[in-house]
């Protein structure tokens, strides 16, 4: 019976563990985007499902590292329908993979 505790613990300590910590590493699960990026203006904060986004895409997808943080690409205009976060962004990557991207800027901008 001890060594079936023993080998419990390893188990854990091996597999579980560690996997456990992966979780923390995986960035919020939601991103305010106009607060993230100090933007300004009179439309609503995009709420960037991010956690929604793991689940099917790599992190070096968005990000230069693949462990997340810095973007790949820089956001530097940030007003009006053509800002970065549409022309470099979000809606080259929803037309790369086929996913429809919205008729009218409340399908993100969410009031």
């Amino acid at each position: 019976m001890n060594s079936k505790l023993v080998t419990g613990f390893i188990f854990m300590g091996v597999l579980v563990f560690p996997a456990l910590g992966l979780s923390s590493e995986t960035g919020p699960a939601e991103i305010d985007l106009k607060a993230r990026f100090h933007i300004e203006g009179k439309k609503e904060a995009v709420i960037f499902p991010h956690a929604t986004h793991q689940k099917t895409l790599e992190c070096i997808s968005c990000h230069a590292d693949p462990k997340g943080g810095k973007l790949k690409v820089a956001i530097v205009n940030i007003s009006g329908s053509g800002n970065d976060f549409h022309k470099k962004l979000c809606w080259p990557c929803h037309e790369e993979k086929q996913v429809p991207k919205g008729k009218s800027c409340s399908t993100c901008h969410k009031k």
